[in-house]
């Protein structure tokens, strides 16, 4: 009998998975992938999947996880997958504090640590959870694995998680820089690692991940050593609803004009603010819309707001990559990923261009493809050279072995995966 390994990525209104397929190498490869979304709307929810290369889409109520859980299960036994084939599953959760630093086997204590994270994560640690438990009831006779986002930036410096306030908020609190998207930035340092023929414990780059969230790591000898997310995904560059870095003055003083102005009671302009930085600054604050095509194309036929929101984008990252290269000891690569790192080279171009102390040559062949590839290369002033690549990121795949491994094979996270052979 074939044996599966599923991820699942448990979202407030969605359920994204992957089904696995193990072969007698250990080694991975994708079944059937895809979401449930509009979970809890059951006039809008929907199951949509690849299978065999045919797209399926279905419209369905589906009023909890549960039930997405479920029509998830039934979808599989139609294309004659059994539960009993699944032998693990591994679960994306976004935050795992200061206490896990890799994916770890799920029991009482670790889901008493999600809940206690909650408060950290609110819109993801929950959600997060809640597919755990479910999963759990429907599939109780094998391992569940917890992958964190936050494990691969675990082992920072404490120089650059630390940030400059009073002791009790770090101490009391766990005021600190946790950073995210960790597996995303796990899997495309591996992935670039062997690209260019490097040992990933000897692979120094910087892995710029550009989706509707955006974040940029430092990696030093394979090892995250810092990340532009902080505390929480709101810090860092500017992304498609996020502000990312702002002076943190500007809260207090647009709640106070909030509650003047409009007479809002002050906790609810308070509480209007930090949904504003959420939700409504980054790019759908400068140019209206959050989504890069439509500001990318704005700007090539000279809307100003567009060429502005992209400007401020662009300049962001560039200003992030300088820091990290002017402090990285011997770098090799520059990283592009995710959904505009890896589909937007204009935007690409656009980022290189305010790194005016590297003289990268653009493949402009390259640039316009969305597969991993060197699209870029300046020689520095040591001789060496340093690349700018872009590598397709694949958390699930790095869910997949973690499950296995960790869940299935008793092994714990293995040094090296099978996507870097």
């Amino acid at each position: 009998m074939k044996q599966y390994i599923l991820s699942l990525n448990s979202g407030s209104s969605s359920l994204k998975f992957n089904l696995f397929e193990l072969n007698e190498h250990s080694v991975l490869f994708s079944y059937i992938s895809g979401i449930v979304e509009e979970v809890g709307n059951n006039d809008r929810s929907m199951l949509k999947y690849s299978f065999d290369g045919i797209k399926q889409k279905h419209q369905v109520a589906v009023a909890s996880h549960k039930e997405a859980l479920e029509l998830i299960f039934s979808e599989l036994k139609k294309n004659n997958i059994s539960l009993e084939s699944i032998i693990g599953v591994g679960h994306r959760v976004v935050h795992g504090g200061d206490k896990y630093i890799h994916s770890v086997l799920i029991d009482d204590e670790v889901i008493d640590s999600i809940r206690e994270l909650i408060p950290l994560a609110p819109l993801h640690n929950a959600p997060n959870l809640t597919g755990i438990q479910e999963a759990v009831k429907l599939l109780p006779n094998v391992p569940h694995v917890a992958v964190f986002d936050t494990a691969f930036h675990g082992r920072m410096p404490e120089h650059a998680f630390r940030y400059a306030i009073p002791d009790e908020w770090y101490q009391n609190y766990k005021v600190r820089r946790y950073g995210f998207h960790g597996t995303s930035h796990l899997y495309v340092a591996k992935r670039a690692a062997r690209f260019l023929g490097i040992p990933f414990n000897q692979f120094n780059g910087i892995t710029v991940h550009l989706g509707n969230g955006c974040s940029i790591t430092k990696i030093q000898n394979g090892k995250s050593v810092d990340t532009s997310m902080g505390f929480t995904p709101l810090e860092g560059l500017v992304m498609g609803t996020r502000t990312g870095d702002i002076d943190p003055a500007i809260i207090s003083y647009v709640a106070d004009k909030l509650a003047d102005d409009k007479g809002l009671p002050k906790i609810e302009a308070y509480q209007s603010v930090m949904r504003a930085l959420n939700k409504e600054g980054g790019l759908k604050a400068l140019a209206g819309v959050s989504m890069m095509q439509d500001i990318r194309q704005g700007a090539i036929e000279g809307d100003s707001k567009a060429q502005t929101a992209l400007s401020v984008y662009a300049y962001r990252v560039a200003k992030y990559i300088g820091a990290y290269f002017a402090t990285l000891s011997k770098p090799h690569a520059i990283v592009f990923t995710a959904g505009i790192g890896e589909n937007e080279g204009y935007v690409r171009a656009r980022i290189l261009s305010f790194l005016e102390n590297l003289p990268f040559h653009i493949k402009e062949e390259n640039n316009m493809a969305k597969q991993e590839m060197e699209i870029a290369k300046c020689t520095l002033a040591d001789g060496s050279n340093l690349s700018v690549l872009v590598i397709p990121t694949d958390e699930e795949i790095v869910i997949g072995y973690d499950t296995l491994f960790v869940g299935c094979l008793k092994q714990g996270v293995p040094e090296e995966y099978p996507f870097e052979r």
